[in-house]
């Protein structure tokens, strides 16, 4: 079984209904933790997040954090992203069965 948490990022569209961008996966198992972005890589935001990184507005050190810091980045993007336009869902957890 594998353990893994996850933030879904949504937007609004044109027609003012949610549309999901990505979804921040962190996996933990035998090769230890990875963060992978599911979803529409070329999208302004997601790049944004890859190449420049977020604030981290929940423990409010300096610096930014990028998916690599693994659970520290997951937090902090229900703050980053909390606008009418984009929106951030809390760090979920679930698992998968190994195959």
């Amino acid at each position: 079984m594998t353990l893994f948490y996850f933030v879904n990022l949504y937007e609004l569209d044109k027609d003012a209904r949610q549309k999901k961008i990505a979804t921040f996966k962190m996996t933990e198992d035998e090769l230890g933790r990875r963060v992978e972005i599911d979803g529409d890589h070329s999208h302004p935001v997601v790049e944004s997040v890859k190449n420049e990184g977020i604030f981290d507005y929940k423990n409010a050190r300096p610096g930014k954090l990028y998916p690599y810091d693994g659970m520290s980045f997951l937090e902090n993007l229900k703050y980053y992203f909390r606008s009418g336009y984009l929106l951030a869902t809390d760090v979920q957890r679930s698992t998968t069965p190994t195959p």
